[in-house]
């Protein structure tokens, strides 16, 4: 494994770098009314996501884009959270006061 430097929400740990690295052209394609890129199994594999999980996409200051993998426990509790307090707004609320 990877020691990656720690961010909020991605995964500290990581599957090893793509030995050598992932250097490919993909096609834009259509997917439903939106426009997508397949990834690699291999990318997928050094990225550590399957279908179903979160990426991050984040465009850096030299204007490359970069793929993070998000934490699933982290983005679990996230949801547990939103829920928590859509079903306790009028509480909150009123503790906000």
């Amino acid at each position: 494994m990877v020691e990656r430097k720690k961010d909020k929400g991605v995964r500290e740990t990581g599957a090893a770098p793509i030995t050598p690295p992932v250097s490919a052209s993909m096609k834009v394609r259509k997917v439903g009314n939106s426009l997508g890129v397949i990834l690699p199994r291999d990318l997928l594999m050094a990225l550590g996501v399957e279908e179903g999980d979160t990426v991050d996409v984040v465009q850096t200051e030299d204007g490359r884009i970069e793929l993070a993998a998000v934490d699933r426990e982290a983005d679990d509790l996230m949801d547990m959270a939103e829920e928590i307090m859509a079903e306790n707004r009028a509480v909150l609320r009123a503790l906000a006061k």
